[in-house]
């Protein structure tokens, strides 16, 4: 009997309590242990054949991958999809993007009586009729996106207060603006799709405008009061005086917000400006009062007087003015 016999019998003896055990049934026992270790190694066998079947393509791919299968090169890039066709307003729309701090001020349709004020906050008016601040056609906001202006009128004398149109912008140098309408309203708010507009600004004063001379001669007495109504910019910029029909004025500075307003009246050759109590630099009852008040309109109509009064000693008040465009002026 071999050793690893006689431990065998041993144990099965410990285990039976002494109960004798033959050769015969030491092989039996041997021949069942060979069984069952043979069947647990085939079971092994066939788990680590199916593991191999999963793992050698997994692996098999991932090398391949980082290997560039037989090719050690690194493969092709992507060939690009279609582009979208070139921007048609790339030429025009040159510059900078539009910013609130860009827009922000007075600007004018170039050749054209249609004036436009942005604050930098989101606010906007548009008029065309010489009453930008007492009484704009198109009040509203606006917001940006990009190059896109979008803005949503909230009222104004055009009526069109619910509508909602827009416009793309560029900056190509200071003091210039050019827009295309890409969502154009309607009514008296309508333009044309893709309507091209180039502005100057008038506040801040763009160079152009602050080279502006008025009228050298040719100047008469004013007589009619009706010839100050609209919106006046001062020679060499800076400033933008309206004179409203029902005898209100305002004042603005290179902000474009207005710094002084109040009453005006024209009494003989005198023009009189009382400063109101919502004025912003000038006391309530100040006074600036322009003697000897001229008027010369040589395509484009100039004023001018000579300073009598002015308690509020306003910087504007030397100033000669000129009209600035606009519909029935």
């Amino acid at each position: 009997m071999s050793s690893i016999e006689e431990r065998l019998a041993a144990d099965i003896a410990a285990v039976t309590g002494g109960v004798v055990v033959t050769e015969s049934d030491l092989r039996d026992a041997r021949d069942a242990v060979d069984e069952r270790i043979d069947s647990n190694r085939r079971r092994d066998r066939r788990r680590i054949v199916i593991a191999a079947a999963v793992l050698i393509p997994v692996m098999g791919f991932a090398a391949f991958q980082a290997l560039g299968g037989d090719d050690q090169t690194a493969p092709a890039p992507a060939t690009p999809g279609p582009t979208s066709a070139a921007d048609p307003d790339a030429d025009f729309l040159t510059g900078s993007a539009p910013s609130p701090e860009l827009l922000q001020g007075v600007w004018r349709v170039d050749e054209g009586t249609l004036l436009l004020k942005f604050t930098s906050d989101g606010d906007i008016q548009f008029d065309n009729g010489g009453q930008l601040y007492s009484a704009p056609a198109v009040h509203g906001t606006y917001v940006l996106a990009d190059d896109l202006i979008t803005i949503t009128v909230d009222g104004g004398q055009a009526g069109c207060a619910g509508q909602t149109f827009a416009m793309r912008a560029s900056l190509p140098e200071s003091g210039a603006m050019r827009f295309v309408h890409t969502q154009p309203g309607t009514g008296n708010c309508a333009t044309e799709q893709n309507e091209r507009w180039v502005l100057e600004q008038v506040l801040p004063t763009s160079q152009g405008l602050a080279d502006f001379a008025v009228a050298g001669g040719g100047y008469k007495p004013l007589s009619d009061k009706s010839a100050l109504y609209g919106d006046w910019a001062a020679e060499g910029g800076g400033y933008v005086l309206e004179f409203a029909s029902d005898a209100t004025y305002y004042v603005a500075d290179e902000s474009g917000e207005p710094i002084d307003r109040g009453q005006w009246s024209l009494r003989s050759s005198d023009l009189i400006l009382t400063s109101s109590a919502a004025s912003v630099e000038c006391s309530e009852g100040d006074r600036l009062v322009l003697g000897a008040v001229e008027y010369v309109n040589l395509n484009t109509p100039n004023l001018r007087g000579t300073v009598k009064q002015n308690t509020c000693s306003a910087a504007w008040a030397p100033s000669a003015w000129w009209l600035i465009p606009h519909a029935g002026g």
